[in-house]
């Protein structure tokens, strides 16, 4: 199973949003993963057990040598939101295939 953290400013309304969507969007792929949410102050690189981070706000860049940051912008506003949720999915089956 698959972990990827959702996070933003306050880690409720937004991340949830985004959390929803991104279980939804996986599923129907067969993409077994747990989602989390996150304040950005909650999280930090060297605690990250992450297969993927999904970001509204900025996060430090520290957290990209720990996992892949994907800009999750789109999954609040709609635009560029599915080309958003399947490259997620890509990063997720991608290291997969690197096993």
């Amino acid at each position: 199973m698959k972990t990827v953290y959702v996070v933003c400013a306050s880690g409720i309304a937004t991340s949830t949003l985004m959390r929803v969507k991104i279980e939804r969007f996986l599923e129907e792929r067969g993409i077994e993963v747990k989602v989390l949410q996150y304040r950005v102050t909650e999280i930090s690189p060297e605690r990250t057990r992450a297969d993927a981070i999904v970001a509204t706000t900025e996060i430090d860049k520290a957290f990209e040598e720990v996992a892949p940051v994907i800009n999750g912008v789109s999954l609040i506003t709609g635009i560029g939101q599915k080309a958003t949720l399947e490259e997620l999915a890509r990063v997720l089956t991608e290291n997969d295939k690197e096993k």
